[in-house]
């Protein structure tokens, strides 16, 4: 049941991405999902639950996915990285924006022009300063939202207000 549930998030989030592994990715969630201490030791991460296995699931959803996430500190790279996963159809950064709640409510009406619109999200915790960040399908974004809430994975949008 658990292993059906995750699936069908991993799906979610990564609809539209060309991924090779995909039941791999599912298959390492689902067992830190039920053994979140031997994946966290696995994978040399005692680090991230000191003594409480709650962050372990979300962890492993930041480790399994590590290469579809745009991670950056400050809004102009994250732009960057943005632009190019897009294949540079974004351009240059906006002049005049400085805050990055400012970025993405500028950013959003140029991915929802996209073929299916798109969505950056925050997800997960990054375990840093950084923004942790995945495109995502537009159409996706409510389903992936419930599944972040069942299974406590951290979710953000970014183009909304808080």
């Amino acid at each position: 049941m658990i292993e059906e549930k995750i699936g069908q998030f991993i799906g979610v989030l990564l609809e539209g991405y060309d991924v090779e592994n995909i039941e791999e990715i599912i298959s390492n969630c689902s067992f830190c999902y039920t053994n979140p201490a031997e994946y966290i030791k696995n994978n040399d991460a005692e680090w991230v639950i000191d003594g409480n296995e709650d962050g372990a699931f979300e962890f492993s959803i930041t480790n399994e996915l590590f290469h579809f996430l745009i991670r950056g500190d400050k809004i102009d790279e994250v732009h960057e990285l943005i632009d190019e996963s897009l294949n540079n159809i974004i351009g240059d950064f906006p002049i005049g924006i400085r805050y990055a709640d400012d970025y993405f409510k500028w950013l959003q009406p140029r991915l929802d022009q996209e073929n299916p619109p798109l969505e950056v999200i925050e997800l997960a915790d990054s375990y840093s300063d950084e923004l942790q960040l995945i495109i995502v399908e537009k159409h996706n974004v409510e389903s992936i939202s419930k599944f972040c809430q069942e299974l406590a994975v951290h979710f953000r949008r970014p183009s909304m207000p808080y």
